[in-house]
């Protein structure tokens, strides 16, 4: 999930709070989860931004 997502925020440097909520298991996300996952992303310098990028 992770991975997949900084794959994501790679292709154009940014990915969407859409493109994570497609991307987190809606059931079982921890705040915690959130909170590794924006880090790692941070880490990447990948910015999460609003909106769509289509």
């Amino acid at each position: 999930m992770i991975r997949r997502a900084i794959e994501l925020g790679h292709l154009t440097g940014v990915i969407t709070f859409d493109q994570l909520n497609d991307l987190l298991p809606s059931a079982t996300t921890e705040p915690e989860d959130i909170e590794t996952i924006m880090q790692a992303l941070s880490d990447e310098g990948i910015n999460v931004i609003e909106g769509d990028q289509s």
